[in-house]
């Protein structure tokens, strides 16, 4: 089985990338961060790539489950619109597969699903942020997949914030006795006391892997790129064929692709 992750970035007019990447590859399930859903039809095609992505994909991809976290018109920042949506959307995160999704949920762990419109403080207040679990049948077996989009952090070193949420993941993580992945952005680097916690109990394919960095060097105001944010997180059950990052332009963030078998 083939997996890909990606970060498709709110900052980018990218569908067209994106969307070569994601058919070229021939994966069997795609996890997806920054995902922008349409709620009014006036939305832009920039900030509606759930549906234009999904539309694009070949007709295997038959199953798909949208984990919103909030919703907007526009963003304003200091009182100046900063990103007009073009009418009311939704950003989430997105499991897309070829695999029946026989069990799936966005469960919040930090604030609730909100609107999202004033931006000014993001640094210091961040937006609501939840992790998405979906189980997916694959033949005669179920595997659990949970995607995230984790809490933005100062420097990406992590706080309590932090720590809470990845203390959540693995109670979700490990309440079940079933392979698992973990895949996501979640905007800590490998040092962090958070990443650590769940290296404990979890194989991280960025450190066996050696990985030096998952995304691009990018300078926006807000990140400095060139780091490691991005992460896989494998049980004993998944047995690993192949893990990589691919370097690319089509986002701020690289793919990571992950070939694997569950465990017999």
């Amino acid at each position: 089985m083939r997996l890909i992750d990606l970060n498709v970035s709110i900052k980018l007019d990218n569908n067209e990338k994106a969307i070569k990447l994601l058919n070229d590859g021939d994966y069997d399930i795609i996890a997806l961060q920054e995902v922008m859903r349409g709620i009014d039809s006036s939305v832009y095609d920039r900030y509606n790539n759930s549906k234009i992505i999904k539309e694009s994909m070949n007709e295997q991809y038959k199953y798909s489950f949208f984990g919103a976290l909030w919703v907007a018109k526009h963003h304003i920042k200091n009182g100046v619109i900063t990103k007009d949506f073009g009418g009311l959307a939704e950003q989430g995160n997105e499991i897309i597969s070829k695999c029946p999704i026989v069990e799936a949920e966005n469960i919040f762990f930090y604030k609730n699903y909100a609107p999202f419109v004033d931006v000014t403080n993001f640094r210091e207040v961040d937006h609501p942020r939840a992790l998405e679990r979906v189980v997916l049948q694959l033949d005669n077996k179920k595997v659990q997949l949970l995607n995230i989009h984790g809490i933005w952090n100062k420097g990406k070193v992590g706080d309590k914030r932090t720590i809470k949420e990845c203390e959540f993941v693995l109670k979700v993580a490990l309440d079940k006795e079933m392979p698992t992945i973990i895949t996501g952005d979640f905007n800590l680097n490998p040092e962090s006391e958070s990443i650590k916690l769940i290296n404990e109990k979890l194989k991280n394919l960025i450190y066996i892997y050696d990985i030096k960095t998952t995304r691009p060097i990018v300078r926006d105001g807000l990140d400095v790129g060139d780091s490691v944010d991005d992460y896989i997180f494998v049980n004993n059950k998944i047995k690993v064929n192949e893990f990589k990052v691919m370097k690319t332009d089509v986002s701020d963030h690289y793919p990571l692709i992950l070939d694997f078998d569950i465990v017999k």
